[in-house]
């Protein structure tokens, strides 16, 4: 997914979820830090009315032709948090649910389209925005939903987002931090920022960053709790996460470590046994290790 900013005072946004949601059950929404490190723009904002008519655009996913009508609502943005520095006002497109089927007994009606989360005038929100392919808008995909403002856990999802904002923003920064978790805690949004593949599909390329860079992030990510035991579920993601991102194999000296309970034994914690293991894995075959960013390709 490519991390830009928005250079035009307003641009246009979708909201979709994948053809198969209706399928299947809605997992449970990702930590709000995690959306931010996903989304290529970031925004608080309020809506503030709909346009009259239907806007027709292509379903955003890679590789999808079809086209579904979106309706498409006005957003106030009094916060740009990422990409976003100079946006005043947001066009967000949704697509409605089907209308009910007057000879089908109130159900919806085939082929009325995929639809997600609804927008009401007047929600205050905290929106993760993606590029659509090809299209002159964004989108929201399913798993990156917005934040209501007004939910009982909306301060904290604002705090965390804000965090991840900063980090983004200014990276060396935020690995000169002082304190061992606070570089961990930068290092974990850089990386997985970096290995970050496209929310609606598509091909990328790999591009090594600076040997320099690298070996920063490395020695943050091992200064980081990487516990799982216990963790919460909307916890900001960990060291560990970003560790798993960059999929390392036997090719990198990388050699998983066997990790099994004894009868009666208390848990072991998977976490903290793959960090002792990158550590070491760090100190020797992994010393000279680059890390890679995804780049997204253009669509052929």
């Amino acid at each position: 997914m490519r991390f830009a900013s928005v250079a035009a005072a307003v641009a246009v946004v979708a909201v979709v979820v994948p053809a198969s949601a209706a399928a299947r059950k809605v997992a449970a929404p990702l930590p709000p830090a995690q959306r931010a490190i996903m989304a290529d723009t970031v925004v608080v904002g309020k809506v503030v009315g709909f346009e009259k008519n239907l806007v027709q655009a292509a379903s955003p996913y890679a590789g999808a032709e079809d086209k579904v009508g979106y309706q498409v609502a006005t957003i106030k943005v009094e916060t740009g948090l990422i990409g976003a520095d100079k946006v005043k006002e947001i066009r967000v497109g949704v697509v409605p649910p089907p209308k009910a089927d007057p000879n089908g007994g109130g159900r919806p009606v085939r082929g009325g389209g995929r639809f997600g989360f609804q927008l009401k005038e007047g929600q205050e929100l905290i929106l993760f925005l993606v590029k659509h392919p090809t299209a002159d808008f964004h989108v929201i995909p399913g798993n990156v939903l917005p934040v209501d403002l007004k939910g009982e856990e909306s301060k904290d999802a604002l705090a965390s987002v804000k965090a991840v904002a900063a980090v983004l923003a200014d990276p060396a920064k935020a690995l000169k931090a002082d304190k061992p978790e606070a570089r961990a805690e930068a290092a974990t949004a850089i990386v997985m920022k970096y290995r970050n593949y496209p929310v609606l599909g598509g091909e990328v390329d790999q591009a090594a960053i600076s040997a320099d860079e690298s070996k920063v992030l490395l020695k943050a990510l091992g200064e980081g709790d990487w516990a799982t035991n216990n963790r919460r579920y909307d916890a900001p993601p960990s060291p560990l996460q970003a560790f798993q991102s960059l999929g390392l194999t036997e090719k990198d000296g990388w050699v998983e470590p066997v990790i099994a309970n004894a009868p009666g034994a208390p848990p072991i914690d998977y976490g903290a046994v793959q960090k002792d293991a990158f550590l070491k894995w760090l100190d020797g075959p992994g010393k000279d290790y680059v890390i890679k960013k995804n780049v997204p390709q253009p669509k052929k």
